[in-house]
């Protein structure tokens, strides 16, 4: 790749990701290439995005947004940067999704929200579920909610009842 190459490549990179504040470092070193076009596929379908660069350029692109990688390892072999537009979470989840397919893909750190996350916090986020999710489970407290206020209110009804029963039988 020439240097106006190289020069264009991190100008788009760094226009691209000056736009979102996470970012997610993964080696896919191993995974073949249907893997990758179905993970990118996938990614896309919850608006991420997948980017391979070489670590080099990799480099200056975080150079550029001032983002400080504080585990030199994040640089070093297959580096693919994800990222989302919409739901921060949503790549790690996907990329956990791979991995627990026995897919060739971990994490190496994530950079979000102007701080660097450990493989280990970056793991923990990826447990957390979608919004839908999150709903689904506030539904169901409430649904839970509902059924214990009934059931309440029929169990005390009854108690009424055995009461006047038992004045109108004396």
């Amino acid at each position: 790749m020439i240097k106006a190459e190289k020069k264009k490549l991190v100008n788009d990179l760094v226009a691209e990701l000056d736009k979102v504040d996470n970012f997610y470092f993964a080696d896919f070193s191993g995974i073949d290439a249907f893997q990758v076009t179905r993970l990118r596929r996938e990614l896309r379908s919850q608006k991420a995005y997948m980017k391979v660069v070489k670590n080099r350029l990799l480099a200056r692109v975080l150079a550029e947004l001032d983002v400080e990688i504080s585990d030199p390892e994040v640089l070093r072999g297959s580096t693919a940067v994800i990222y989302g537009l919409e739901d921060i979470l949503a790549p790690a989840r996907k990329v956990s999704e791979f991995k627990d397919e026995e897919i060739p893909i971990s994490f190496k750190g994530a950079f979000i929200e102007g701080r660097f996350l450990s493989v280990e916090e970056v793991e923990r986020l990826s447990k957390i579920p979608s919004r839908e999710g999150l709903l689904a489970q506030v539904l169901g407290v409430f649904e839970g909610i509902k059924q214990a206020l009934v059931s309440v209110l029929e169990a005390k009804l009854q108690e009424l009842l055995l009461v006047l029963g038992s004045l109108r039988d004396h």
